[in-house]
């Protein structure tokens, strides 16, 4: 599998596969593409499921104590993230 910084540097650098990602105009078809570009973003939505459901993960993220939940910031960032791949009419990456 490649990593996540494999697909950014590929957004960034083949416009035709950015195009081809834009083309999916739905977070599952999108998912499904890139997972058959080799990129599985699978565990990824599952720990983004666990975290907006209000889940406590088994692995602690900070210190004794604090709770596993986003920080400050990170529900837009986990918003943005769920709009990629889950949205109806998923947006464009070419901002």
């Amino acid at each position: 599998m490649k990593t996540g910084f494999e697909f950014i540097q590929r957004i960034q650098e083949d416009a035709e596969f950015r195009r081809q990602v834009n083309a999916c105009s739905e977070g599952e078809e999108r998912l499904a593409f890139l997972k058959k570009e080799g990129y599985d973003f699978s565990p990824f939505i599952e720990i983004l499921n666990n975290l907006s459901s209000g889940k406590q993960s088994s692995v602690e993220l900070g210190p004794r104590g604090e709770s596993a939940s986003p920080r400050q910031g990170a529900s837009g960032f986990i918003g943005r993230i769920r709009q990629i791949f889950r949205a109806t009419k998923a947006p464009r990456l070419d901002r």
